[in-house]
């Protein structure tokens, strides 16, 4: 079973970027499977650590998410 880790918090410029990089560098530093992915719809700031390859998944449809959007 795959495990999923989410760095998630309404308010911005809290840190969510520079925990998620941390996160990450940690797993591949320890040769854990990643998957790097970016749905901030505001800033892509975790995508511009180019080093983790991070996949930018554009989420919203005008002011709604589509959960659909996660199926990529």
């Amino acid at each position: 079973m795959a495990t999923v880790n989410m760095v998630l918090q309404g308010k911005g410029g809290v840190g969510k970027s520079l925990v998620a990089s941390l996160l990450a560098q940690y797993f591949i530093e320890h040769d854990y499977p990643l998957a790097c992915i970016d749905t901030d719809p505001v800033n892509t700031t975790f995508a511009g650590y180019e080093a983790l390859k991070a996949d930018v998944i554009e989420i919203m449809e005008g002011d709604n998410i589509n959960q659909r959007c996660f199926d990529k």
